[in-house]
């Protein structure tokens, strides 16, 4: 009696999970996870950008805020956009595996230069990533919209980069209206007025590669907003005829 006691007892308790199912279960969970977070941490990028390009630049380079701030949000930006990608992306290790060199080179002096290269790397393949889910989509929803107005600051911070290289390289690129040295973080407030074609004029690009660079900035801008209001129209009507 009491031995199909114990052996009913032991039939009743949980048996225990396999090693390897348990482990498939941890990563269809964490799948499901990245898949859920997607939207969400479009929303957040989003954020950190209008903060970092409106608020946090113009704040530190008045000496309102620590500089060490811009260096925060450099990262943060990338980290961020991880969470974007889908999940067998080739773009997501290549942000881990620039997270590191890029903040190392940051804080070295002579290596500002080559953590400025390997961030714009990285942002032009979050740019193309996000671009091609953008204008792929097959409706017009919020996702879509949000990742459209990324690809456009993203943009933005693309073009700085490209004109903080040129004017490591030629310090004289860039002149302002009142022949003043250049402020830092004046290449973005330029990016943006050269994106939007706002062009106040305060601000100049007098060697030939940072005009050229300029140009195509405009350009890009104005064919950008172009053909995704295009794409937007198109997806709206297709939906309406059907």
């Amino acid at each position: 009696m009491n031995t199909a006691m114990d052996w009913k007892d032991k039939e009743a308790l949980p048996q225990p999970i396999p090693a390897s199912q348990a482990a498939s279960t941890w990563r269809t969970r964490l799948a499901e996870w990245q898949d859920a977070a997607r939207e969400p941490a479009l929303s957040v990028l989003l954020a950190v950008q209008v903060v970092f390009i409106f608020v946090v630049e113009p704040l530190v380079n008045t000496g309102v805020l620590p500089h060490w701030l811009l260096e925060v949000f450099q990262l943060l930006l990338p980290l961020v956009s991880f969470f974007v990608m889908p999940r067998r992306s080739k773009v997501r290790p290549l942000i881990l595996l620039t997270a590191g060199p890029i903040l190392a080179l940051e804080l070295i002096e002579d290596g500002v230069f080559a953590g400025l290269l390997l961030r714009m790397l990285v942002t032009v393949a979050i740019t193309i990533l996000v671009a091609r889910a953008v204008f792929r989509a097959e409706n017009v929803t919020t996702h879509q919209l949000l990742g459209a107005v990324v690809v456009y600051l993203n943009l933005a911070l693309l073009f700085m980069g490209i004109f903080s290289a040129i004017r490591h390289a030629v310090p004289a690129a860039f002149e302002t209206f009142t022949h003043q040295p250049l402020k830092p973080g004046e290449l973005l407030y330029y990016s943006i007025t050269t994106l939007t074609s706002t062009g106040y004029g305060d601000l100049l690009p007098v060697h030939p590669l940072a005009r050229s660079m300029s140009n195509l900035e405009a350009v890009s801008g104005q064919l950008f907003l172009g053909t995704f209001l295009a794409r937007v129209v198109t997806l709206h009507g297709r939906k309406k005829r059907s």
